[in-house]
């Protein structure tokens, strides 16, 4: 499997099993979150964020997604959020939001 960042406009085959060859690995123990879903990034506070695609690298499925209220060093790091600079997250690095869970 190529290490080499891809977009996906969908959510291409994949598994969770981390020994699979020639498939892109979901390394979450819950599906892969919809376009429009928010997330929580919870790798170096960067908090809530919605997905607005797919990507992988490395063999990796991951998640586009734009944080809602990013550290003030991710801007710095990066600059504004939006679609068009949305930040790729693996499914180790994020958690679902419940229905009923509040902003």
């Amino acid at each position: 499997m190529k290490t080499r960042f891809r977009r996906h406009a969908t959510v291409p085959p994949h598994t969770r099993d981390p020994f699979a060859q020639d498939v892109f690995k979901w390394s979450a123990d819950f599906e892969v979150p919809a376009i429009g879903e928010d997330v929580i990034i919870r790798i170096n506070g960067i908090g809530r964020a919605k997905v607005v695609g797919y990507a992988s690298q490395g063999g990796y499925l991951g998640v586009m997604t734009v944080p809602y209220t990013p550290p003030d060093w991710w801007i710095r790091q990066n600059g504004p959020p939006s679609p068009d600079n949305a930040a790729l997250a693996f499914g180790a690095e994020i958690s679902p939001i419940d229905t009923g869970e509040g902003a």
